[in-house]
């Protein structure tokens, strides 16, 4: 740890996360709050624009995740995050000159979610590239315990502060249509990132440092294709990708469409409801976060571990639909938000000491395609769905469905092992068999 607090690269990179986080729930609270006002709480409206953000944001990740391979991880980080801030401030900047259509949110879900998943798997593969060996999982609990700290409390901040400036353009008579005070929540996540990006212009890791490509002569596809390879015939990740594949669809999907939904349209609460969810997951996760650098858990054991989490996950989300108490729908959050904290740090942790570090961005980025990738076809089918069932129904009916799937698993000793490293790179001497001692 010492050696950690000693390394200024590792230090800026830790900024910039933070910084990233901060912005990203004020869009995460506004763009959805924004699509329900503009196409007057139309739950299908809201998928699409969800899924129009998710679609170039799964194609995005695995790009990302190559071009990282390929180059460098902190040239697409750069790229990420200065792109992300650009588009972000023109749209902030149309919104307040003319009227929002939903032609505009289109546009601006399809680049917003380009730009943000570039950087998605060079920001995870970027930390054993600055950090020493010994020094991952702590430098995984600091980078990710802070964004659940920034998950608890920055969508109460964001809630508070749009609704400090909502009050403040209505006591002044400023206020033109109910949809203003977003406005600044996109100006600021605009900001934020942009002040993000610049920190990575501080960092300099040397010719002698920089990343071993795949090779310089591969086309960009030609990346993508031997990531695909490598990560579908590695027995453990094969596995990993498609139980992930799953859950995205089950769970990560309709929680994107149901939260704001329940809030807005059942519960009938503002902008600020939304955040308590919201913040309440972020504690949940940093609980999760705070499991593992405490029990420091045997990697061998992962799968038992995440299908445990994911089986009380999915009595949490079957009661989710029943609940009308802003407080028991909170607590639910912190119970989900707990299982997904343990599973994201442990998880990370797995991939960055198993996987040949030349092939780490590439690997990673499946995975969170595996996670984010489908999520626009599971919010868009819950967008469907709400037209004809009730909230109640479609959580018991996704729930069900996943309980069935952890289950199964935990009797599958192929799933519930998939933790342990049963095939080992053949070009990389330096990949370790067993990271037990590691963790």
């Amino acid at each position: 740890m010492q050696l950690l607090s000693k390394n200024s690269k590792f230090h800026l990179h830790w900024v910039g996360v933070m910084l990233t986080q901060i912005g990203a729930y004020f869009t995460l609270i506004a763009l959805p709050w924004l699509t329900l006002s503009v196409a007057n709480n139309n739950p299908t409206t809201l998928a699409i624009i969800m899924a129009c953000f998710g679609i170039p944001h799964s194609i995005f990740i695995l790009l990302g995740g190559s071009i990282a391979d390929k180059y460098s991880p902190l040239f697409v980080i750069k790229l990420s995050r200065f792109g992300f801030a650009c588009c972000t401030l023109i749209f902030a900047l149309a919104l307040y000159f003319i009227t929002p259509s939903i032609w505009l949110l289109v546009g601006f879900a399809i680049f917003a979610g380009g730009f943000s998943a570039l950087g998605f798997p060079a920001n995870q593969s970027f930390i054993p590239r600055i950090v020493q060996h010994d020094d991952i999982l702590k430098a995984n609990v600091l980078t990710m315990g802070s964004s659940f700290v920034i998950q608890a409390c920055a969508p109460v901040m964001a809630g508070f502060c749009l609704l400090w400036i909502k009050l403040y353009l209505e006591r002044h008579g400023l206020v033109n249509s109910n949809i203003d005070h977003l406005t600044f929540a996109f100006l600021l996540d605009a900001a934020l990132v942009f002040i993000a990006a610049c920190c990575t212009l501080k960092i300099n890791l040397g010719e002698k440092n920089e990343t071993k490509a795949l090779s310089k002569t591969h086309t960009l596809f030609q990346t993508v294709q031997t990531s695909f390879h490598y990560s579908f015939t590695h027995q453990n990740l094969k596995i990993i990708l498609l139980y992930l594949m799953l859950i995205s669809i089950l769970i990560h999907g309709p929680l994107l469409i149901l939260l704001p939904y329940l809030v807005k349209v059942t519960l009938n609460m503002d902008e600020s409801a939304l955040s308590y969810l919201l913040a309440s997951q972020g504690i949940g996760t940093f609980v999760g976060a705070t499991l593992v650098a405490v029990c420091k858990p045997n990697m061998q054991n992962l799968g038992k571990y995440i299908l445990c989490f994911d089986l009380i996950t999915a009595i949490v989300f079957i009661q989710l639909g029943f609940q009308s108490s802003l407080v028991l729908l909170c607590l639910s959050l912190v119970t989900i938000g707990c299982a997904a904290g343990f599973t994201v740090v442990a998880g990370t942790t797995w991939y960055q000491v198993n996987i040949p570090i030349e092939k780490l961005s590439g690997a990673i980025a499946f995975v969170l395609f595996a996670i984010h990738g489908l999520i626009p076809l599971s919010s868009m089918l819950i967008g469907t769905l709400i037209e004809l069932f009730n909230v109640a129904q479609i959580t018991t009916l996704f729930g069900t469905f996943t309980a069935i799937i952890c289950f199964v698993g935990l009797l599958s000793p192929k799933v519930r092992n998939m933790g342990k490293v049963l095939s080992v790179d053949t070009e990389s001497k330096n990949a370790p068999q067993d990271i037990t001692s590691n963790a």
